[in-house]
């Protein structure tokens, strides 16, 4: 009742009349929840390490850059399929790297890696991109707040109360028992019964349709899509950071990660030191490998 509460309080922001910047600044915290957060659905639950998040991102990106930039479909109609299309990506691949029992470990996060590389190439040698990036500024932002900016805190916002509500049910259930059994011996949880295969697929296409649907809204929200700011290995790098930071085996870690990293960056990018920024990120990294392996929230896992 209190996460509802907070959600719910949360989503009068955009009518408190605030300056933009607030908004804006919170719609980022809110985008980078959702991609650390549906990246450890599968990978922190699981332990199937993905460097791939960033294709199935892009996959919702450039689905509301076409329909909605290209074929001028409103905006919310996009979404839907903005999540779709990445799902069922996950699941075509998932279908065939999770039969394979020699692709676990660092050969699964090297295949997700060379997936974001395909995907980025036939987009931008395809009509899809072609190369100059596509322009969304043209698109109607439906007025969902008195203001753009409120349209997108009020989508993100609830992006990121589902896919954290998402994260908890999935701990708390069976299906969460057993990734983690998946997570800790995956032959061991075989033979104890658990449906390996089914829940790896099952949690890679929740993954991917949550990261498409972020994709979606941030491509509009940008107002402008190129493949390399789009499948930037950033992307994949911030999201693992972010996750590790909070605690991966805890539902709300990915969140809290995400919201310290975010701020963190945001301060530094307004300021004069944008690259002392990266290198800090970085810095973090390191230390959290080192002395924090579990996350800020690791010690609260009950799992």
């Amino acid at each position: 009742m209190r996460f509802i509460a907070v959600a719910l309080a949360m989503g009068a922001v955009p009518f408190l009349g605030l300056p933009a910047f607030y908004e804006s600044f919170l719609y980022l915290i809110f985008h980078w929840v959702v991609l650390a957060t549906s990246w450890n659905i599968l990978s922190g639950y699981s332990g199937y390490f993905s460097f791939g998040h960033a294709a199935f991102f892009g996959c919702g990106v450039y689905t509301t850059a076409v329909l909605a930039g290209k074929l001028g479909w409103p905006f919310l109609w996009t979404l839907p399929l903005a999540g779709a299309l990445p799902a069922v990506l996950g699941v075509a691949l998932g279908a065939v790297i999770f039969r394979v029992r020699a692709l676990r470990g660092e050969l699964f996060a090297v295949l997700t890696l060379a997936v974001t590389f395909v995907v980025a190439t036939i987009v931008l040698n395809t009509p899809i991109d072609g190369g100059p990036g596509v322009y969304l500024s043209a698109v109607a932002i439906p007025q969902l707040a008195p203001s753009p900016s409120g349209t997108f805190y009020l989508l993100s916002l609830a992006l990121a109360v589902s896919t954290v509500w998402l994260a908890y049910a999935v701990h708390q259930s069976r299906f969460g028992t057993g990734l983690f059994a998946i997570h800790d011996d995956e032959e061991v949880a075989e033979v104890m019964g658990v449906p390996t295969y089914r829940f790896k697929l099952a949690a890679f296409a929740l993954s991917c349709a949550l990261a498409g649907l972020a994709g979606g809204i941030h491509g509009v929200f940008v107002s402008y899509v190129t493949v390399a700011e789009t499948f930037s290995g950033s992307t994949a790098l911030y999201v693992i950071l972010m996750a590790a930071l909070g605690g991966t085996r805890h539902w709300l870690g990915p969140a809290v990660g995400a919201a310290a990293v975010t701020t963190l960056l945001y301060a530094f990018t307004t300021s004069d030191f944008a690259v002392a920024g990266r290198a800090a990120v970085g810095l973090i990294f390191i230390l959290v490998i080192l002395f924090l392996p579990q996350g800020i929230l690791g010690g609260f896992a009950r799992r």
